[in-house]
């Protein structure tokens, strides 16, 4: 229905809110583009990536979407995204939106946020109730109006992040090998759904990680258009031919950035450790002869994120072996108690 966007800034414009559709995707290409011109966070989302975004089937997108339209324009878009399965101990809950800088200041952020926030703590309550919530709002801290619209919800600064990237024409690191009997290989499709399970074990204590089953894992990691096998390694522990995955790194690549920077950035998307082979290189093993590869298959750069509090130590490795930080962002929360 159509609803005033009014606000304490700029002029107010009557809007019609409703879910997001298929049909929408192209405007909504547009308007992260618009967005992204202005922000400056390194992110560009084509019409293909945020097509495979809607995808998900654990999105509703009739209940956990909104667009919002100036007539015919969509001005902004919002998304809720939670787990729909098993949760370990926090049922973390996402709240992505963006306005278009044209129809910023107007309180459309304002009220697009409280409907996801409402449904958010809706989500929880019918999804995993016996857990404690934490609604989660991430924000460039070069964006300070991302920080001041979480602030103005009253959602909590508690984690910082970091962009990092590794220019691949400086020197290559030198090779490491983990400790024997580990080796490193070449990541293979029978070893997909081992990988998850190793992934479910070696994050279960992270900050805002929460449990994939094959379908989510399918979604957004192995069977995302943006995986790249060729990029991604794994260690085993032994000769083997079903030597246990002791650690994986699973590399991306985002032809929309590439088309936007000018240059192919090679993406670390996950690197794991499983606790029993912690603290004998696996880390480092993978991290050194990935950058290798990257840069001999024509890689300008590598990327990651990482949790600036990441108790395994995984900072300092990036920073050891040449990352720097290009780009901070901070998780904005909302505690919800367990019933």
């Amino acid at each position: 229905m159509p609803a005033e966007g009014s606000g304490p800034y700029g002029v107010p414009v009557e809007l019609t809110w409703r879910p997001v559709t298929t049909d929408d995707v192209p405007a909504w290409a547009e308007l992260v583009a618009a967005a992204e011109a202005v922000d400056r966070t390194g992110e560009h989302e084509s019409v293909d990536d945020l097509a495979e975004q809607i995808a998900d089937e654990s999105l509703d997108l009739a209940g956990d979407s909104w667009a919002a339209l100036d007539g015919d324009r969509l001005v902004a878009v919002g998304l809720v995204h939670g787990a729909s399965q098993a949760v370990w101990s926090v049922d973390t809950i996402y709240c992505l939106g963006c306005v278009h800088p044209d129809y910023r200041r107007r309180g459309i952020g304002n009220r697009l946020l409280a409907r996801q926030l409402q449904r958010a703590e809706a989500m929880h309550g019918e999804r995993h109730p016996r857990f404690p919530a934490r609604l989660t709002v991430p924000a460039y801290d070069h964006v300070p109006s991302m920080a001041a619209l979480a602030g103005s919800a009253g959602l909590k600064p508690v984690r910082h992040f970091f962009d990092m990237e590794r220019d691949l024409r400086a020197d290559a690191p030198a090779p490491r090998q983990p400790a024997a009997p580990l080796r490193v290989v070449p990541f293979t499709a029978d070893r997909d759904d081992e990988v998850r399970r190793a992934h479910n074990t070696a994050f279960r204590d992270h900050f805002g990680s929460m449990e994939r089953d094959p379908a989510t894992w399918k979604q957004w990691f192995t069977g995302s258009r943006s995986f790249r096998p060729e990029l991604s390694l794994l260690v085993l522990d032994g000769q083997a031919e079903d030597a246990a995955v002791a650690g994986y790194l699973l590399g991306y690549f985002y032809d929309s950035d590439a088309a936007a920077d000018g240059y192919r950035t090679a993406w670390i998307g996950q690197l794991g450790t499983l606790p029993p082979w912690r603290g004998r290189g696996v880390a480092s093993a993978l991290l050194s002869q990935a950058l290798i590869a990257y840069g001999a298959a024509g890689y300008e750069r590598a990327a990651l994120d990482v949790d600036s509090a990441n108790g395994t130590g995984a900072l300092g490795l990036y920073e050891r072996i040449g990352f720097h930080t290009v780009r901070s962002s901070t998780r904005w929360v909302r505690e919800v108690p367990a019933e």
